[in-house]
């Protein structure tokens, strides 16, 4: 993928003039680029027909908007409201046809995403191991735990308020700082 003009030597202020929103959306993508995700889609979705917008541009920019707190697929369209920031962006059709084509794919498509971020992720540690010298270790009670990767899970209780008749606060029915508690002891530990 090619650089913009204006990513090139990019700083990142609080303030100044030109301010968008949805800035953090332009580093989020640039990333992915970076780490060779936008590419290896684009090579895992290739297509013999011409296409204006480039499936795994498509696929990376949905992303982004699920990041950015897309709930629906229209919501994608914060990113093409700012053609500034993010230059041409992909329709909301054409996103649901990239998502069609996936589909229609199956699993033969599914396997070729998979193996696209899945090189983009080694790329992404191994520049980190590289930068840094090696992942930190994890410290546990006084000992620190070389060769592991852990995930801790945080989280804010909202609370909110329903009209609807029945409504509970947690459909599940036990307290969502358990739930958060358990999850966070699973995922601890191990990350492949």
């Amino acid at each position: 993928m090619k650089v913009t003009g204006w990513l090139k030597g990019l700083e990142v202020t609080a303030g100044g003039t030109g301010v968008v929103s949805h800035a953090g959306l332009a580093l989020l993508r640039a990333l992915a680029d970076k780490m060779g995700l936008t590419a290896d889609l684009s090579k895992a979705l290739a297509s013999d027909r011409l296409l204006v917008h480039d499936r795994g541009r498509v696929l990376v920019d949905l992303a982004c908007a699920i990041a950015d707190g897309a709930e629906v697929v229209s919501d994608f369209r914060v990113i093409g409201d700012q053609e500034d920031l993010f230059g041409l962006v992909a329709s909301v059709p054409t996103a649901w046809r990239t998502l069609d084509e996936i589909a229609r794919g199956g699993e033969r498509a599914l396997g070729r995403i998979t193996a696209a971020v899945n090189a983009a992720r080694r790329r992404a540690w191994a520049a980190a191991a590289a930068r840094h010298g090696a992942l930190p270790g994890v410290r546990v009670a006084d000992k620190m735990l070389e060769g592991v990767t852990c995930l801790r899970l945080d989280a804010t209780v909202i609370t909110c308020h329903s009209e609807k008749e029945g409504a509970e606060p947690n459909f599940k029915g036990f307290d969502l700082l358990t739930e958060l508690a358990v999850a966070s002891s699973q995922f601890s530990g191990h990350v492949a």
